[in-house]
């Protein structure tokens, strides 16, 4: 586009599905100018470098309205493919392959799978809840042994019991972050938003760290310096934050009891009857509002902390907020880092059983669907 056409995307790295992208912008140049939707440039150099005089260049951003609902459109469009993705490899209970190490293993899921590769030979991909595309993980992850390459370090070994002895020794046995050819296969990372940057004073103290879409929290590895730092694969019990503020109780029921005492707000009245994904939405609605500094109910920017407080108690504005605003897809996903509020939500809608409430390390009798099981990363043309 550039050397032919003097055409520049800008941030091409945030379009979705490329190919969805050209082919829209191609059918718009084809009936309009050029000039209708991109910013021209004058520069003195061709696009090969050489000096030029007064050479026009276009430049296609999400500054024009109709690219900027085109990018939206094409990264919600992705999430929901992705999210049935997820949800189907979460309830299929006909996962059926061979361990990459032994032969004995036999499981019906892919949450088994992983969780078998890391208690008995120690190989952690990640967690299940935060993995998507399960089986093409799989099939790199083999295809990188069979090929003699260590997964952490990528060095090339001469056979295979010398690759397991020093993937073993040096505790190589996990996925290298900064590669980021991995960043596909965790969820987070199809996140339709990018989280407001705040100082850190701005923020509640002894809050958790947000979640950034591509950073190395992207990853289930936290250290740096530590090659055996796997302790965040079952989590520690860890204390409940409160939904309004930074206070934090071991027992969610005390907490629970703090919001109904400090912040009028009780949860389990204001959750009654929804399911349980609502209630996922809700908890990172009101995490990631006060998180950017925003009233939950009337949306309102503040510049501090203190004085989002002082409006939420002033206000009665301690709730939900309108279901509008907070069943989002992009509410799925958690503000913070293993949140343990998300932890304790059940499900008790009427017109679901306790048999649907998803419990990753148990069988769940739940719906697959059918079609999500076709959708691969074959199906995405990602950037």
């Amino acid at each position: 586009l550039y050397m032919v056409h003097r055409l520049v995307i800008a941030d091409i790295e945030d379009v979705a599905c490329l190919a969805s992208y050209s082919r829209f912008w191609r059918q718009q140049f084809a009936d309009h100018p050029t000039e209708k939707y991109c910013s021209a440039l004058l520069l003195n150099h061709l696009p090969d470098g050489t000096p030029g005089s007064n050479e026009k260049y276009f430049m296609l951003s999400d500054i024009e309205p109709l690219d900027y609902e085109l990018r939206q459109k094409l990264k919600r469009d992705m999430m929901e493919l992705v999210l049935a993705r997820h949800q189907f490899e979460r309830t299929d209970r006909n996962f059926n392959r061979g361990c990459l190490y032994c032969r004995d293993l036999q499981t019906e899921s892919r949450t088994e799978f992983l969780e078998h590769l890391y208690t008995k030979h120690f190989l952690l991909l990640g967690k299940a809840e935060n993995l998507v595309f399960v089986d093409e993980l799989i099939d790199a992850v083999q295809e990188k042994m069979d090929k003699l390459v260590c997964l952490f370090c990528e060095k090339i070994f001469k056979d295979r019991p010398t690759l397991k002895e020093h993937m073993r020794k040096k505790g190589h046995k996990r996925i290298n972050p900064e590669n980021k050819f991995y960043d596909r296969f965790f969820l987070v990372n199809y996140r339709s938003d990018r989280l407001k940057k705040t100082s850190p004073a701005a923020v509640a103290p002894k809050q958790p760290v947000p979640i950034k879409a591509r950073d190395r929290e992207s990853s289930p590895f936290h250290s740096e310096d530590s090659d055996s730092d796997w302790s965040d694969w079952y989590g520690e019990e860890q204390p409940t934050t409160c939904l309004f503020c930074s206070v934090a109780k071991p027992k969610i029921d005390d907490l629970k009891q703090h919001m109904k005492t400090t912040h009028s707000f009780d949860f389990d009245a204001q959750v009654i009857g929804l399911t349980f994904y609502q209630r996922v939405k809700i908890v990172n609605y009101i995490r990631r509002q006060m998180h950017v500094l925003k009233c939950v109910v009337c949306r309102e920017d503040f510049p501090s902390n203190e004085q989002l407080q002082c409006h939420l108690r002033e206000a009665g504005h301690y709730a939900t907020g309108e279901q509008q605003f907070w069943d989002q897809p992009e509410f799925f996903f958690p503000t913070y880092e293993d949140d343990q509020f998300l932890c304790h939500l059940e499900d008790d809608s009427p017109d679901q059983s306790d048999d649907s409430s998803v419990v990753i390390s148990e069988k769940v009798d739940a719906k697959v669907n059918t079609e999500a099981e076709s959708l691969s990363l074959e199906n995405f043309k990602l950037a």
